[in-house]
């Protein structure tokens, strides 16, 4: 019988799943990298999807990756590399109030479905009910006005604490 070790409380506590002899093993198999779906600027075929997918990831790992995860077939890939891209971080205790930044590079793919299969980026703001959704700014501005006409518009009303005993 394994002895349990004590461990000091200031070490961050972690807890696992309890593991006995011939119980089965738990395996997880993540990605090891992320994957951005992008709209395209302008009208393109309905076999055509953008990706945004890190530099070290190759066409044949994106490829590998929508097939075994998304049961995606893919016809063609085009990769775009943007390399480095620098830019001004906002340091206003800096001489110059501005520090230059790197951005990691990555590809833009070009992925290309085969015949038969068409894509139609999805429309977050319609639900499967085909009622419209409304975005998050315009429910905080509904909400606003309906506050709005809710508060009444005498000064003695507006007062966070009233001073009644100065009365």
């Amino acid at each position: 019988m394994a002895r349990r070790i004590r461990i000091p409380d200031k070490l961050p506590k972690m807890t696992f799943p309890l593991n006995y002899e011939g119980a089965p093993q738990r395996r997880l198999y993540m990605p090891e990298w992320y994957v951005t779906m992008v709209k395209p600027d302008d009208p393109m075929p309905k076999n055509y999807v953008k990706f945004h997918i890190p530099g070290d990831m190759t066409k044949y790992d994106l490829k590998e990756y929508l097939d075994k995860i998304y049961d995606v077939k893919v016809l063609n890939i085009k990769f775009e590399t943007i390399g480095y891209e620098k830019y001004e971080w906002l340091q206003p205790w800096r001489k110059g109030g501005y520090e230059w930044k790197f951005m990691d590079p990555y590809h833009i793919a070009h992925v290309y479905l085969p015949r038969g299969e068409q894509f139609e980026f999805p429309d977050f703001l319609t639900s499967a009910d085909g009622e419209k959704k409304t975005s998050l700014a315009e429910d905080y501005e509904q909400m606003r006005q309906t506050q709005m006409k809710k508060q009444p518009t005498d000064l003695k009303s507006q007062t966070l604490f009233p001073n009644e005993w100065l009365q």
